[in-house]
C-alpha cells in the first residue's frame, strides 16, 4: 500500500520536525537552529513530493511541474536578487549554500514543498465544484483561474510566517526594509508578498494546465488523495510555527500563521469527511 506507507512517511517527518523543536525550546535553545535544519526538512519534504506526484500524476507530469516551478522561481528569485524586481530589493547571505546569480540553489528548491502542497490542498477544497470536460471553454478558464490564486493564497501564507525567520537568521536581507514585522531587521516590505502572489499564481496556473483532466473518472487512494497532502501542509504549517515561537519568540507572528494557514487546514479537514462520503476517494 504505497499511498498508506507515504503517508506515515510524512507524518514521521512531521513529528521529527515538531519533537525537535519541542526538545530545542525545553532545552533552552542548546540545539543550534541552523540551515542544517532547514535543508533536512526541505529534503523530506522533496522525497513525498516526487514520490507522491510520482504516483498520482506519472513521471512526466512530475518532471514538467518541478521543472517548470523550480525555473519560475529561480528565474523570480533572480529578478528580484539583481534588480529589485518583483519581491522588492533584497539579497542572500552565504549562509543558504552554493548560489548562481545571487541566488542559493536552496531557497528555490525551498518553494517545491509549499506549491505542491498548496496545489494538492486546493484539490481537496475545490474538487467537488470542478467542471468536466463537457464544460465550456470560459467555465474551464473560471475553474483554473480560481483554484490557482486559491493555491496562490495558500503559499504565501506560508511566507507570512517564513520570511521573519529567515531575516533574523540572516539566510537574506531586505536593503530597505519593510512595512510588516518593521521592529525586526527593519521589516519585509509588502512587495514581497504581492511578488509571492504573482509568482505562485502563474506557477498554479501552470500546474493545472500540465494536469488538467476534468472531473476524475474514478475513486483515488484517501492517503495519497487527502492523508498525506494535508499533512505535509499542516507539517509546513506546524514548523514554522514552532520555530516563530521558539526561535523568534514572536506570538503576534505565529498568530498570523494560524489566521493565514489555518483555514485551509481545518477546511481541507471538514471538506475531507464529504469527500469520503461521497466516495470519491478510497482507502489504498
Amino acid at each position: 500500500m504505497p499511498g498508506k506507507n507515504l503517508f506515515f512517511y510524512i507524518l514521521t517527518v512531521t513529528i521529527l520536525s515538531a519533537g525537535l523543536i519541542i526538545l530545542n525550546a525545553l532545552l533552552g535553545m542548546v540545539i543550534p537552529f541552523s540551515v542544517l535544519f532547514l535543508v533536512g526538512f526541505v529534503a523530506a519534504c522533496l522525497v513525498f513530493v516526487i514520490i507522491h506526484s510520482i504516483l498520482t500524476k506519472g513521471w512526466q507530469a512530475t518532471f514538467l511541474m518541478l521543472s517548470v516551478s523550480f525555473v519560475i522561481a529561480f528565474t523570480a528569485e533572480a529578478l528580484g536578487v539583481n534588480f529589485g524586481w518583483i519581491f522588492g530589493n533584497y539579497y542572500y547571505t552565504p549562509k543558504l549554500g552554493p548560489q548562481l546569480f545571487g541566488v542559493p540553489f536552496l531557497a528555490a528548491l525551498a518553494w517545491e514543498p509549499i506549491l505542491y502542497a498548496s496545489y494538492m490542498i486546493t484539490e481537496i477544497l475545490v474538487l467537488p465544484f470542478s467542471p468536466n470536460h463537457s464544460s465550456s471553454w470560459l467555465n474551464r478558464l473560471i475553474s483554473i483561474s480560481s483554484s490557482a490564486m486559491i493555491g496562490a493564497i495558500a503559499t504565501t501564507a506560508w511566507d507570512l510566517m517564513i520570511d521573519p525567520i529567515a531575516v533574523s537568521q540572516g539566510w537574506w536581507i531586505w536593503s530597505d526594509g519593510g512595512e510588516y514585522i518593521p521592529y525586526l531587521q527593519n521589516g519585509v516590505p509588502i512587495q514581497n508578498y504581492i511578488g509571492w502572489l504573482l509568482v505562485a499564481f502563474t506557477i498554479h496556473f501552470v500546474f493545472r494546465l500540465i494536469n488538467y483532466r476534468g472531473a476524475p473518472s474514478s475513486p483515488s487512494s484517501a492517503y495519497l488523495s487527502i492523508y498525506g497532502p494535508v499533512t505535509l501542509y499542516s507539517s509546513l504549517f506546524i514548523t514554522s510555527f514552532g520555530v516563530t515561537l521558539t526561535v523568534l519568540n514572536r506570538p503576534e507572528i505565529a498568530l498570523v500563521g494560524i489566521m493565514a494557514m489555518g483555514p485551509f487546514i481545518i477546511l481541507s479537514l471538514v471538506n475531507m469527511r464529504f469527500l469520503i462520503e461521497s466516495a470519491k476517494f478510497k482507502y489504498a
